[in-house]
């Protein structure tokens, strides 16, 4: 579906008629509107952990990313982070020691900077070539993957990227046409929930009392 479909069917939720007897929503202040309320949909969606709404959001999923290019630090190989990196699905490390090459890396642990240093001093969780186990975290826009007397060579993510974000064909003019050379994220069901939340955020920042109402055909709330 592209952008000028979903403003059509915006118009339809949000416009009497698809007129201006109520408040109208230039082109520029939809696309706003409606990329803030896909990313929350997708927050939404993926803090939920439910398996049957999951399916939503599969779309964004990005499997098998690797990553090589690394900065080595005392305790971790430090690797970017792809620029539409949402979260997590999974992640694994490849790593070598002597002439054992290219080892899988299993990470089971996602450990951050308060409880770090408790899994790396625990014999059990700290990192080990031997066992092909590791811990990680993430922050700054990296994954950090530790190491004690091996390195590791590359990361390989699978991870829930941002949707893509609407635009115009002009950003500088709010009545721009649409820039409709991609298609968007989500399907049909998603896109309806999506645009009845849209409604929702336009009626709430409007004083409209109608914002309950939308924010019901949405589904659940965002």
């Amino acid at each position: 579906m592209k952008t000028s479909q979903v403003y059509d069917r915006y118009i339809l939720k949000a416009e009497k008629n698809s007129t201006n007897d109520y408040i109208s929503t230039d082109k520029q202040r939809f696309i706003e509107l409606y990329n803030e309320w896909q990313t929350r949909f997708l927050e939404y969606i993926y803090d939920l952990k439910n398996e049957d709404d999951f399916r939503y959001i599969e779309s964004l999923l990005i499997l098998n990313h690797k990553l090589q290019d690394s900065k080595k630090s005392k305790e971790f190989y430090s690797f970017e982070l792809p620029k539409n990196y949402f979260d997590l699905s999974s992640a694994y490390a490849l790593g070598s020691k002597g002439n054992c090459k290219g080892k899988k890396i299993d990470l089971p642990i996602e450990a951050n900077n308060i409880n770090v240093n408790l899994y790396l001093n625990d014999e059990n969780t700290k990192p080990s070539f031997e066992y092909r186990e590791s811990l990680f975290t993430i922050a700054s826009g990296n994954i950090n993957v530790y190491y004690t007397d091996f390195g590791i060579d590359s990361t390989i993510l699978s991870y829930y990227r941002y949707p893509k974000k609407l635009r115009l064909q002009d950003p500088n003019n709010p009545e721009s046409d649409f820039d409709d050379s991609f298609d968007i994220d989500f399907d049909d069901k998603a896109i309806n929930r999506i645009i009845s939340a849209t409604v929702s955020g336009f009626d709430l920042n409007n004083n409209s009392d109608r914002w309950q109402l939308n924010n019901n055909f949405s589904k659940k709330d965002l």
